[in-house]
């Protein structure tokens, strides 16, 4: 499916951490089965990573689906893949932001509004999920219906996660052989020290307080 997928045209510029991100992920698509994980902290641009995979996918011809759990997301991966693909229509199914496409090759998608939508999006060769923790451990939820269904529409179709944390409170990891776990492995994590240490990430002062001498008496 996946044979050459690395973007061209290059019209911006990766920090390092995200390039190889991206990379690890082509490495991964193209070599290996299954579907990875990307985990990256917040703050380290993971919808630029989407942008660029989106890209890379588009390019090749390649139909994508990106699919979050809040309009925010949507729209700022959306807005992240118009702006490196300028030409390209950018779809999006979402009630919290008014638009049903169903057609464009690439289409941000909210999960509460296409769980049950899944085969009005036609053949999808790639899913990128952000936030991928948020798909519940067990056989249940939005997450687990939408991409069983899709499976049936696209059984080739290739997913990628990205999040901050590769575990569930619940359930403990979010990858692994188990038939239970929708990701198999994690393609690239990002060190958070790493990034703090090429202030990509800043860690803000403790607030200080003083502490009153005599505590108020309870009520």
């Amino acid at each position: 499916m996946f044979t050459s997928c690395v973007s061209n045209s290059v019209r911006y510029t990766l920090r390092q951490y995200q390039a190889e991100a991206v990379g690890a992920t082509w490495d991964y698509l193209i070599n290996k089965s299954g579907h990875p994980l990307l985990v990256l902290p917040t703050g380290a641009g993971k919808s630029l990573i989407i942008a660029d995979l989106a890209k890379g996918a588009y390019e090749h011809g390649r139909k994508v689906l990106i699919l979050a759990h809040r309009k925010e997301l949507l729209a700022q991966n959306r807005e992240k893949i118009q702006g490196i693909l300028p030409k390209a229509k950018i779809g999006a199914y979402s009630a919290g932001l008014k638009s049903k496409d169903i057609d464009d090759d690439i289409i941000v998608a909210g999960i509460q509004s296409c769980y049950k939508k899944a085969h009005e999006f036609g053949e999808r060769h790639l899913v990128l999920v952000d936030e991928a923790h948020l798909i519940p451990s067990k056989d249940s939820g939005m997450y687990r219906q939408f991409l069983s269904d899709l499976q049936g529409c696209c059984p080739y179709f290739r997913m990628v996660g990205l999040t901050a944390t590769p575990y569930r409170l619940d359930a403990g990891r979010i990858y692994g052989p188990d038939d239970d776990q929708m990701f198999d492995a994690i393609a690239y994590q990002a060190e958070i020290g790493r990034l703090i240490d090429l202030s990509l990430i800043h860690i803000s002062e403790p607030t200080r307080r003083t502490i009153p001498s005599r505590m108020p008496s309870s009520a």
